[in-house]
């Protein structure tokens, strides 16, 4: 986490939420929580809203995540989750155009939802639905 609101950003997006299920035991779900709350504090004190970015089983926002990024919930079908924890402040991106038309298709009236090229070039893919 960089920056804070007087040098021009406005939120942080914490991401790899869910290393415990890649650690082979070394970090639990409660250490992540545990973590993503202190981030969520010390980023709130910085005047930074906070969103939760991925890890769809976690319900970030009784943890103080402000909103949500959901890489691929389209391809996934975990949309749904984001939208049931924070309504429509959630943020889908997609990187495959049938994932972007699925996401756009079940959640495109509800949340926003952009196609972008992996890469994320300042030039690369960007649709809305």
């Amino acid at each position: 986490m960089t920056g804070c609101a007087r040098d021009g950003f406005d939120a942080v997006e914490l991401d790899n939420l869910d290393s415990f299920a890649r650690s082979r035991g070394l970090v639990k779900q409660r250490h992540a929580k545990a973590f993503a709350r202190l981030l969520v504090r010390r980023a709130h004190r910085a005047g930074l809203a906070v969103a939760q970015k991925n890890w769809a089983e976690l319900d970030g926002s009784r943890l103080g995540f402000d909103f949500a990024i959901a890489e691929e919930c389209g391809r996934y079908d975990e949309c749904g989750r984001y939208v049931a924890s924070y309504g429509g402040r959630v943020l889908v991106v997609e990187y495959r155009r049938a994932d972007f038309r699925r996401a756009c298709r079940t959640h495109g009236d509800r949340v926003a939802v952009v196609l972008r090229d992996r890469a994320l070039t300042p030039d690369g893919v960007r649709r809305w639905c």
